[in-house]
């Protein structure tokens, strides 16, 4: 049996009912419980308050009594049959106190509205706990943008469309500046350079000459290029993305429910202090009369599971929400928090998770001092109408510090070269160093870090300086790293990225593991295998390029930006520059978790308190908001209890 299919075996049974059965049933048990309070406020006949609430039992929290008798069966402790315990507990005390002339123990004439009411909040709860598990994750609306749609086949000295999907294996297809590639294939002709973020990850366009290999789904950026069809798009890698973003079955498995999880505890001792509260008063009476002490049984039962227990893990889990999203984090999941911290292997992307995934200027070189405003004016003028990621860096730049732009008479960009500008009568020419060399322009670099990208600046033929650039680290990210090493987490840089891109951010925060030039496909292979050797596995990303794994890893974490068209699919969302998040989300699981058995803890002993007051501290006949006041009073401290997680620390 699989592990999904082991989660799903273990499920209570009250989760493998449908949403819409808890809906409407909810929506009748409000109906009836509005009554059943018009008819106690305004002490109406207690026969047709107990036909009200008949009703209740019998056709809203069936539901319950059902999974109930299913758990036993299966020999589990549940929600369901706590809540089904304290309803018919209720249900039978109020039932005596209204047709048996025979007294019984306890203040309270019934306990119809109070059943009524913790069967309409107990049928929210699990109707939303139910809709979290059925929720397709999956918003296929704008996948398609990820395709392209037609292509320029070349036949017979003619150019025509066809669509995407009818090319075949040897076309000749033109692709224009501005246009998704429709195919995997090879240059055939023509240089451009192609973003190719959505495959590898990597932010700078990739420089395409004859015989360079071309992906599908890619963009191209500068120039036309001739392309021999070599892999149709239903076979591609983007494809392969999307296909396992619309396949949902490669989601998780929610874990179990956390109600369920308290009742292994809650029922035992439930029954264990209304069986307590009997057995002590038929032993101090001499064991007479039993019918009347059992009063004391059925109402405590009924009043040990208070709509404080119902909303002990909702409130926690809502003010989590909270907290974390004024520290900009969205937890779209909550259940990956614990996933977090029982992880034992963490994979980092590189480009735009370790990183801030945008190039800045690091450094700037003039040849002299004199030449150095001179030379910050030649490449701001000649990069401020060119479109990529260098020309970005630099009119950043330019704009933090007012340089000055002069107007800009021609340009030409030769894609994965450089730019040449005329500037007046000026000629400027920024780009790569070896293309200045070929030029005739003799450059001086040798400060030059190998790892970096860098632009080199001219101006008549006279070299002026050049600028380094970087993707810089985010602020944290070294100290996230060494925080989940100290808690004996294992590592791991995966990025489409090259070598000497990986292994130098590798180096910069300390992680010896890593793996490059990695294509979607083999990230999800890689994280897949960790987790059928026994492990669990974080994905931590950001890009299209890493879906897959994302999805397949046991939690997922992603950093916000506007190309997240993935968003609905992952568990948590960092909406911050800096990697001290992590680190929140530790403390957060850590703070959640010890607020939500406190509010166990208090609805508890909240409910078992009032049952005892009406029940030996309570004098003549009680009011009949008294006991729904009790129980509200609980719901309150729970309240306030999870309010504290609005605060992290």
């Amino acid at each position: 049996m699989s592990s999904n299919e082991t989660q799903f075996a273990e499920r209570t049974a009250a989760l493998a009912f449908a949403a819409r059965a808890y809906t409407y049933r909810l929506v009748l048990a409000f109906v009836f419980t509005c009554f059943i309070l018009f008819s106690v406020v305004f002490d109406h006949s207690r026969t047709g308050i107990f036909i009200l609430s008949l009703s209740v039992y019998l056709f809203c929290t069936d539901v319950f009594h059902r999974a109930a008798l299913k758990d036993i069966a299966a020999g589990r402790l549940s929600f369901a049959l706590m809540i089904s315990l304290s309803i018919t507990a209720a249900f039978v005390y109020s039932v005596l106190k209204t047709f048996f002339s025979m007294p019984l123990f306890g203040l309270p004439a019934d306990l119809y509205l109070e059943g009524a009411l913790l069967a309409v909040l107990s049928l929210w709860i699990m109707r939303r706990e139910v809709q979290r598990r059925e929720q397709t994750k999956v918003f296929i609306k704008k996948l398609d943008d990820f395709l392209p749609k037609a292509a320029r086949i070349c036949r017979n000295r003619r150019t025509f469309k066809v669509f995407a999907h009818e090319l075949k294996l040897g076309d000749i297809i033109l692709v224009k500046p501005g246009e998704r590639i429709p195919c995997d294939g090879v240059v055939a002709k023509g240089a451009s350079a192609v973003d190719e973020s959505i495959i590898t990850g990597n932010m700078l366009p990739t420089s395409k000459k004859k015989g360079s290999v071309i992906f599908a789904g890619t963009l191209n950026k500068a120039d036309e290029i001739y392309i021999e069809v070599t892999g149709l798009l239903s076979s591609s890698v983007v494809m392969d993305i999307i296909n396992a973003i619309k396949n949902s079955e490669i989601n998780r498995v929610p874990s179990a429910c956390l109600l369920d999880r308290a009742a292994k505890y809650y029922v035992p001792l439930a029954l264990l202090c209304a069986g307590g509260v009997f057995f002590w008063l038929a032993h101090a009476n001499g064991y007479r009369n039993l019918f009347y002490y059992s009063g004391a049984f059925w109402l405590v039962l009924a009043l040990a599971c208070t709509p404080g227990f119902v909303f002990s893990a909702w409130l926690g889990h809502s003010f989590a929400y909270a907290g974390a999203a004024a520290n900009k984090i969205i937890l779209q999941n909550v259940d990956a928090l614990d996933q977090l911290a029982q992880a034992d292997t963490v994979f980092f992307d590189k480009t735009g998770t370790l990183t801030h995934g945008e190039l800045r200027v690091e450094g700037v070189f003039a040849e002299t001092d004199a030449q150095l405003k001179q030379m910050l004016e030649c490449v701001s003028s000649a990069e401020q109408m060119v479109d990529g990621p260098f020309a970005k860096a630099v009119n950043l730049y330019a704009k933090q510090h007012n340089i000055k732009l002069r107007k800009v008479v021609s340009f030409d960009v030769l894609p994965g070269l450089g730019v040449v500008a005329n500037c007046g009568r000026d000629k400027i020419v920024c780009g790569r160093e070896t293309w200045l060399r070929e030029m005739g322009i003799e450059t001086q670099v040798e400060m030059f870090s190998g790892d970096k990208p860098l632009i080199c600046v001219a101006k008549n033929g006279k070299f002026l300086g050049h600028l380094t650039l970087s993707d810089t680290l985010r602020p944290g990210a070294a100290e996230a790293v060494r925080f989940l090493q100290q808690k004996d987490k294992e590592l791991v840089l995966i990025s489409g990225d090259n070598e000497l891109s990986v292994s130098s951010i590798a180096k910069q925060v300390g992680i010896e593991k890593l793996s490059y030039n990695v294509l979607p496909k083999t990230k999800a292979e890689i994280v897949n295998n960790m987790r059928s050797a026994g492990h669990k596995v974080v994905m931590v990303g950001d890009g299209f390029n890493d879906i897959i794994a994302l999805l397949r890893s046991d939690a997922s974490l992603v950093f916000f930006s506007g190309r997240n068209l993935y968003n609905n699919w992952v568990d948590i969302i960092i909406k911050r520059n800096d990697l001290y998040a992590l680190t929140d989300l530790f403390k957060i699981n850590k703070k959640l978790k010890r607020i939500i058995r406190w509010n166990f803890m208090l609805a508890f002993i909240a409910g078992v308190g009032l049952a005892f007051y009406v029940l030996f501290g309570a004098q003549g006949r009680l009011p009949w908001y008294m006991v729904p006041g009790g129980l509200a009073l609980g719901l309150g401290l729970v309240f306030l209890n999870s309010a504290r997680l609005l605060r992290i620390r």
